[in-house]
């Protein structure tokens, strides 16, 4: 599943850690700019005598070992530049992540608390992840792509496949994007913006880098 991470040039140094260390940060939950996130409703039969707060107190402690890495299955988004990569002066970085891995999966997208019915023969830790993988349908543009677990990072398997550079990333920000990708064998692009839609247009090796890998400081002072 091929799914893009967007980071603004303030946070360059996280998106320099996806690039060369080749993990996902997976942070808190509640720590999400959604003020409904990881909130629930639930349902019940009243008429058979079980305690169902004890039930619903299990899913909640579940939940908060859990912690979540927000992605997007694109790019071509002017909203999800503007709010996550900048205003288009950061970048996205292109990843892989394996289809069928159990802690990843698109999100279902809802109303504005996910729902759970019981008893429906789900333990606890299922409850709490059918609660995570689902959002407020007012966020459905993101076309979220969430890695749900325990742990802070998560590895990739395979190297980062492609960087697209917003429109209006600093010049000294993207030269030096330019040379590590390059240097790092990762296709480098550039958003364009027309009729119809945003594009991802491929930029040429800096100059700062020759033959040898080694870089040409002369260059560098010229493009600043």
């Amino acid at each position: 599943m091929r799914a893009y991470k967007f980071r603004s040039a303030s946070q360059i140094a996280f998106a320099l850690d996806i690039i060369i260390n080749r993990r996902l940060f997976c942070s808190d939950w509640k720590m999400l700019n959604d003020p409904m996130e990881g909130m629930f409703v639930y349902s019940h039969q009243s008429s058979d005598g079980y305690d169902y707060k004890k039930e619903v107190q299990k899913i909640i402690e579940e939940k908060k070992r859990l912690k979540i890495c927000s992605l997007s299955a694109t790019y071509d988004s002017h909203l999800l530049w503007a709010h996550y990569a900048g205003g288009f002066d950061g970048c996205a970085i292109e990843v892989e992540i394996p289809d069928n891995h159990r802690s990843v999966k698109k999100v279902d997208y809802r109303g504005v608390f996910a729902h759970v019915s019981m008893p429906n023969g789900r333990s606890p830790e299922e409850l709490a992840n059918q609660v995570l993988y689902s959002k407020y349908q007012e966020w459905n543009y993101e076309q979220e792509v969430r890695i749900l677990q325990s742990g802070e990072w998560f590895q990739l398997d395979e190297p980062v496949k492609r960087v697209i550079a917003g429109h209006r990333m600093p010049p000294a920000l993207f030269e030096a994007m330019n040379i590590i990708c390059n240097s790092m064998g990762i296709l480098f692009c550039r958003t364009g913006i027309g009729d119809e839609g945003i594009d991802a247009d491929y930029v040429e090796p800096s100059a700062v880098i020759l033959p040898n890998n080694q870089f040409n400081w002369d260059a560098l002072k010229r493009a600043r």
